[in-house]
């Protein structure tokens, strides 16, 4: 092989150097950066893993929210309804009351008015006695005695009366 220009010996030396390069390489670089490599990866899995439940946790924390918010806007109607209803009781209520007490208003402003003309009318039947006594008095020439009087007087504003 010298012929071809190889020296043999120097070739061995080279070839042991780079195998014993090789192992020694194989054993404290690549092992080392094979590891680092897996670690990596496995680091970038979990971190994807974690960014999954993340994104699910906040997924789920979205629709609790919307829930929550869904809820809420079904209580609040209640409670417009609610209140609408209450309203709308209230003024029947307060209605209702102010027809009965206007009825009672009017009922007793018309007992009032049927007193009133009662004693209106008691007060022109005395004033009637008492002119038709003095004017009978006067025809008669005589005076009855008053109490004879009023009682024919009574008794002719009754049968006045009875024919209204």
């Amino acid at each position: 092989m010298e012929g071809l220009g190889i020296n043999l010996g120097y070739l061995m030396s080279q070839i042991v150097n780079f195998v014993l390069l090789f192992v020694i390489l194989r054993v404290f670089l690549y092992k080392p950066i094979v590891k680092m490599l897996d670690n990596r990866r496995e680091k970038i899995r979990t971190d994807i893993e974690e960014a999954d439940r993340a994104r699910s946790e906040a997924e789920a924390a979205k629709q609790e929210y919307e829930r929550q918010l869904e809820q809420a806007r079904e209580e609040r109607r209640s409670i417009v309804a609610q209140a609408t209803e209450q309203a709308e009781k209230m003024k029947e209520e307060i209605l209702s009351e102010a027809r009965v007490e206007a009825a009672e208003i009017v009922t007793k402003a018309q007992d009032e008015m049927e007193f009133e003309r009662r004693q209106v009318l008691r007060q022109a039947q005395d004033q009637i006695i008492d002119l038709a006594l003095v004017a009978a008095g006067r025809v008669v020439g005589e005076s009855l005695d008053e109490k004879a009087h009023r009682r024919l007087i009574q008794e002719f504003i009754g049968e006045v009366g009875e024919l209204q």
